[in-house]
């Protein structure tokens, strides 16, 4: 982790001597006020402090007057900045060191590291940092970040994660916990994710309560008083989420999911993040920043065409980057031209991660009529899906589609736009559409003719007592066996 590196750098070095090493009694007030007069002596303001060190304005501001204990990465970036022979560190480590839970708690710092090529998202980090590290209150802040599959949630939360942590927020731990919510009938256990979450704390295993209510209790009570943030990924429903709540302040949950977890807001007082797709800028620097500046300038119009080609999705972009770099093609242009066919950009895969497959886990978590609603939108011409064609298409009421509609916007499979219309992500729209092909016999059009060539052939062949097959016809399959030809 970012924050232990950090820290063990800093323990090296050696402890102060007494608090005339710092000019007083070692607390934040002391840091704060010593920070701001090393910053206007040199003439800085708070602001311009704050880009050198490349901390939060806010966040100094509340350090400056004591109301933040500062992180041993702040001290370190104050020291740099300022150059003061690692005085601000030296604060910094001692009051950490002040600050540690007394014994029978286990620091828990089970944050996966950040990305180490992480494009755009600073609206969504700047409103993560809002919402989760606002003024006290007696709830727990909860955000829950949702959107289609591999538009990049968990290195969203991980990264604010990071960059919380280095900012000296949740001093007493972070749990990260992978809910396996995704997959259909793979969702963790919240009685056996309890479990895991005690013993990340410190709990040993006989202690541990044997009722699923106890359990959430028992946690609540190990978290009472402390800052902890709780990561809880790919969350399946509110009801696997609920349980593992926290129960006092001080600590934060941030959820990831691709569902909009309805029914946690009845619960708790959560707020919701929507992700979708990168800017255009925001996506070529991504790719840029992967296959590096030679390729990326050896022709910048492809890199644009790559993006764009990718939908602008982080997992496709990055599978996309992954290919170029292993490939050595020496510029983007090649697999720009090869991901002209839409199957070819379904196909992106690099190791076991396969964008395809991060697809199928969520269409496999359909009930089949809204399964079949999916596939025939990929097959429907235009971009904007509109309710009333949908319900005409589909032969159902209008009030069957908008319930359909609304299930697959639920899921994050489209977007609605409008009061009556939705829009569909391109690479969502040529699975859909691939599926239909391998399904369902390819466009509604392609079916009407189907069957009209079917009839004839049923005349043709009524003298010999055979009945022609419909052309690109295949039978209908069962829900299980349909999930098989996905899978």
């Amino acid at each position: 982790m970012l924050r232990n590196s950090v820290q063990d750098g800093a323990a090296s070095r050696p402890e102060p001597s007494g608090p005339d090493r710092w000019g007083g009694t070692a607390s934040p007030g002391t840091f704060g006020n010593l920070l701001r007069a090393h910053r206007e002596r040199r003439g800085l303001s708070l602001t311009q402090f704050a880009t050198l060190a490349h901390f939060n304005r806010g966040h100094l501001s509340k350090v400056e007057n004591g109301k933040r204990t500062p992180s041993v990465a702040l001290g370190a970036a104050c020291d740099r900045v300022l150059a003061s022979g690692g005085r601000f560190t030296a604060i910094a480590t001692a009051l950490e060191a002040a600050s540690r839970p007394s014994a029978g708690w286990v620091h828990p710092a089970q944050l996966p590291s950040a990305k180490r090529f992480f494009a755009g998202r600073q609206r969504h980090l700047k409103q993560l940092s809002q919402w989760l590290e606002g003024e006290q209150s007696l709830a727990v802040p909860v955000v829950v970040i949702n959107g289609p599959p591999g538009v990049g949630k968990t290195a969203l939360a991980v990264q604010w994660a990071h960059q919380a942590v280095c900012e000296g927020r949740f001093a007493d731990g972070q749990l990260f916990v992978d809910l396996e919510g995704p997959e259909p009938g793979e969702a963790a256990d919240p009685f056996d994710v309890l479990g895991h979450l005690l013993h990340a704390v410190g709990v040993p295993g006989e202690r541990l309560p044997s009722d699923l209510h106890q359990r959430a209790a028992a946690f609540r009570s190990y978290l009472h008083g402390r800052e902890v943030l709780l990561v809880l990924d790919n969350a399946a429903d509110a009801q696997q989420v609920h349980h593992l709540l926290p129960g006092s302040p001080g600590s934060a949950v941030v959820v990831t999911s691709r569902s909009r977890l309805p029914g946690l807001l009845s619960r708790v007082d959560a707020a919701t993040l929507p992700v979708t797709e990168l800017r255009r800028p925001e996506a070529t620097t991504l790719l840029r920043a992967m296959i590096g500046d030679a390729r990326a300038d050896a022709d910048p119009a492809a890199l644009s065409v790559l993006a764009e080609r990718c939908g602008r999705l982080p997992l496709a972009l990055v599978l996309a980057a992954e290919t170029i770099v292993s490939c050595q093609h020496t510029s983007a242009d090649r697999l720009a031209a090869e991901l002209k066919a839409e199957e070819a950009r379904l196909a992106l895969a690099e190791g076991d991660v396969t964008l395809r497959r991060t697809f199928d886990t969520s269409y496999r978590a359909l009930d089949e009529p809204s399964a079949r609603i999916f596939r025939l939108l990929g097959a429907l011409p235009g971009q904007v899906i509109d309710v009333e064609a949908t319900a005409v298409t589909a032969g159902v009421s209008d009030a069957e589609a908008v319930r359909l509609l609304s299930d697959l916007a639920s899921a994050h499979l489209i977007r609605q736009q409008g009061e009556r219309h939705y829009l569909m992500h391109d690479l969502l729209r040529a699975y859909a559409a691939d599926l239909a092909r391998r399904l369902d016999g390819g466009t509604p059009a392609a079916r009407r003719e189907g069957r009209a060539r079917g009839r004839l052939n049923d005349q043709a062949g009524s003298e010999s007592g055979t009945r022609a097959c419909e052309p690109g016809m295949i039978a209908r399959t069962p829900p299980r066996a349909e999930a098989a030809l996905v899978a």
